[in-house]
């Protein structure tokens, strides 16, 4: 984050505390200042403090630096099932304590570990951090990586979703490795904590990294002055000051994969766009995230390898751990990059019984906790939901929608209606049986905001008839088009016709009203933050191959 006393084009370089259990005869030098501002003409080191010079042995004898990366675990560093615990997390690190094990005392091979961000949102383990930050708040990721030996991670869109004041206490407190991102400034709680890049020199190799986040999916945040910059311009602004600082930079990206790429929201640029506009040389390595892609599974693919820069990811959820080999003979290359399947990897126990377990013994509560029953009702059925959830109404989205207009009206939001996405409901219920928050965690795992938004009647008519032509048709695949369900003030049918575009909302009422009637009234809709994203690749499929005009309801203004 930027210094106020750094003069604008320039960054300090200054001395860091690398991660104890990470990378053995490392040195840690952080950048502080401001890349997003305007283009850095220097780095100056803090007084009495230089790099080291490059090795000059490289041409004797070459130097290997192995990578190992992860990306978007979403907090799940073990599963709760019915059938136990299923580790995730300490068979990552079972491979990474190999792998330094077996060539801990050489002079020619290092290796570091780095997260590509995401490393929060979407497990129970989440609840450790609390509602607000204080000295009981865990963030089970950073503590298990810092454990681990995690040397350095970027920021992902989801780890803000706590908002800025958990994560400048989860990273004081828990993150023992530096976290970088040079494309986030403006957030006060943050400064002196996030620095945009950084200068690992581990056994004599000076290895430089730079942060990106993606401004895609960022959540609204108390701490205003927060902006996400274009990641484009601002690896532009700092590549030329640090790359004559290194024998290998590497860019840990929260950008996603390519706009192209259908899996999440990719604004401004992905790492294809970014490694298309730097200049040749400038960058040996752009470890990616975001769009949960799995990139490279039987090896470096000649797809992956952009401008002459591979990119690689590893998938999401602890799925996969990415490795990466650079060979400097004396100049840098990837001369290797493969993705290993973390379910066949064994556990690391001692790690899995130190380290995780307790953490899961304080998650554990919050997931067993008895919230009510649930009705036998076939809609609650996790096969209806995954396969019926889009095709016309349903009682547990009736259960949710109608849910969210109570509770905003209880908090004084005197909403209208509310909307819920299909695709926030992932999974169905115990019907029947016992609900607990476990089983309703599973159902939501995201950390939304709710947002409200004003509309006009003939907006609300616009809205519903949009929704007809987004509806699952008898005999068409399902993919996720945007399909919203409503709350009981608002009433309608839908006539599917002979073709989607000729699919009509009717018979619509809102408080019992004919809808025709209340044209020009204004209506308070309450939604979650991730209403319509899902949807984003089928709506440019549509644009690209179809005449179905579709409604964009992003450019609403919201409260």
């Amino acid at each position: 984050m930027p210094n106020p006393s750094i003069p604008s084009g320039t960054l300090t370089l200054i001395k860091g505390s690398p991660n104890p259990n990470g990378a053995r005869d490392v040195q840690l030098y952080l950048c502080q200042g401001d890349p997003a501002k305007a283009p850095i003409r220097r780095i100056v080191p803090a007084q009495g403090l230089s790099l080291p010079a490059p090795r000059q042995d490289l041409t004797e004898r070459p130097f290997r630096l192995k990578i190992l990366h992860i990306n978007d675990l979403h907090g799940h560093i073990s599963r709760f099932t019915p059938y136990g615990d299923r580790p995730v997390f300490s068979k990552i690190v079972w491979r990474l304590r190999q792998v330094r094990q077996k060539r801990y005392y050489t002079t020619d091979t290092a290796i570091l570990a780095m997260s590509a961000g995401d490393d929060l949102i979407g497990s129970v383990f989440d609840e450790l951090l609390g509602d607000e930050a204080n000295d009981k708040s865990i963030h089970a990721g950073y503590q298990l990586y810092s454990a681990a030996g995690m040397d350095v991670g970027t920021l992902g869109n989801h780890d803000l979703d706590m908002g800025t004041a958990q994560l400048a206490r989860a990273i004081e407190h828990q993150a023992r490795f530096p976290i970088l991102c040079a494309n986030l400034t403006g957030c006060r709680r943050l400064a002196g904590l996030v620095y945009p890049a950084a200068v690992l020199v581990v056994k004599g190799i000076r290895v430089g990294l730079i942060g990106l986040i993606t401004p895609a999916g960022i959540k609204p945040q108390l701490d205003s002055g927060l902006h996400i910059v274009n990641p484009v311009q601002v690896a532009h602004n700092i590549l030329p000051a640090l790359r004559p600082l290194c024998d290998v930079v590497i860019i840990l990206s929260h950008l996603g994969y390519s706009l192209d790429t259908s899996s999440a929201s990719v604004r401004e640029a992905g790492d294809v766009e970014l490694a298309r506009s730097l200049p040749p040389g400038s960058v040996h390595l752009i470890i990616g995230g975001h769009t949960h892609t799995v990139l490279n599974e039987q090896g470096l693919s000649a797809r992956n390898i952009v401008n002459g820069i591979p990119i690689v990811q590893a998938g999401t959820l602890g799925r996969f751990v990415g490795e990466v080999d650079i060979t400097l003979n004396p100049k840098a290359a990837v001369t290797n990059a493969r993705l290993t399947a973390v379910a066949d990897l064994p556990v690391d126990k001692a790690f899995e019984e130190a380290e995780v377990q307790p953490l899961a013994k304080m998650a554990h509560p919050f997931f067993d906790r008895a919230l009510g029953k649930v009705d036998n009702h076939p809609d609650f059925d996790t096969d209806t939901v995954r396969n019926c959830f889009s095709t016309g109404e349903s009682a547990l989205a009736n259960f949710i929608t109608d849910a969210l207009v109570s509770r905003c009206r209880v908090k004084g939001h005197d909403v209208d209606l509310a909307v819920l996405d299909a695709p926030n409901v992932r999974c169905g219920l115990p019907g029947g049986g016992e609900l607990t928050f476990g089983d309703w965690f599973n159902l939501m795992p995201f950390a939304d905001t709710i947002r409200l938004f004003w509309i006009t009647g003939r907006q609300l008519k616009a809205l519903l008839q949009d929704n007809a032509c987004r509806i699952d048709r008898p005999g068409d695949p399902h993919t996720e088009r945007g399909f919203l369900h409503f709350s009981r003030q608002l009433r309608y049918k839908i006539e599917l016709g002979n073709s989607r575009p000729q699919a009509k909302a009717f018979a619509i009422t809102v408080d019992n009203i004919p809808l025709d009637e209340q044209l020009e009234r204004s209506f308070l809709i309450a939604c979650s933050s991730f209403v319509r994203q899902a949807s984003r690749s089928w709506e440019k499929y549509v644009a690209q191959f179809t005449k179905l005009p579709l409604l964009d309801i992003h450019v609403w203004p919201r409260l």
